[in-house]
């Protein structure tokens, strides 16, 4: 049974609850969250999330590359614990460029409630889709890579598709493979986007993203 600890709505610790209780509660709790990108090549890796994993999905969908929960007692440098999860990387925290932090309140389903303080990182590797083999296999179906300014016209609804590569195969993308909420609400896709491209871009670090 997987613990994590809980918070009132200004990050105030409060105590410790069960994972699972902790959704149907609609406690308040820390997630990590990491954007992998290439800025050499100026493209963004992105986790095709196995919808089965947690039912939240009747299809799988494009997702950010890492997010996952912080176990109970856990530092906000563990949370690299779950690239190598989800990507089959190690890498250092120090590798890490911190985003900031998103407050997110939302209600899935009468079950499923969505009240997380994502931690959320920007993580710049010098790799392409074929490099990610070792990954959980039942969470992430795939990973795929996605340029930056062509994915930028997508999200803006420039383009009503656009291509990607899983592996060595080109893939076509459209809005319906992405995450309906992340689209909309605070449209974080499009704010992940922008701000890897500012990143690359070597513009002001701390105008960043929020």
């Amino acid at each position: 049974m997987e613990y994590l600890d809980v918070y009132n709505d200004k990050h105030e610790h409060i105590g410790v609850c069960e994972k699972k209780l902790v959704h149907k509660l609609g406690l308040w709790h820390d997630v990590f969250t990491c954007q992998i990108i290439n800025p050499k090549k100026k493209t963004m890796f992105f986790q095709i999330k196995n919808h089965s994993h947690n039912d939240l999905h009747d299809k799988d969908l494009i997702e950010i590359t890492v997010g996952g929960h912080y176990k109970s007692g856990e530092k906000i440098e563990n949370g690299i614990r779950e690239i190598k999860e989800e990507t089959g990387l190690y890498v250092k925290y120090e590798k890490l460029f911190s985003l900031g932090i998103r407050q997110v309140s939302t209600t899935v389903n009468e079950n499923y409630i969505i009240r997380e303080f994502q931690h959320i990182f920007l993580l710049p590797l010098d790799i392409s889709a074929t490099d990610f083999k070792e990954f959980d296999k039942e969470e992430v179906k795939d990973i795929v890579e996605i340029n930056i300014e062509e994915l930028i016209s997508l999200l803006l609804e420039k383009k009503e598709f656009i291509y990607g590569f899983v592996k060595n195969k080109q893939v076509k993308i459209t809005l319906e493979n992405f995450v309906k909420s992340y689209l909309e609400n605070d449209k974080l896709y499009l704010r992940l986007v922008v701000a890897a491209k500012r990143y690359i871009n070597n513009e002001d670090k701390e105008l960043i993203f929020w």
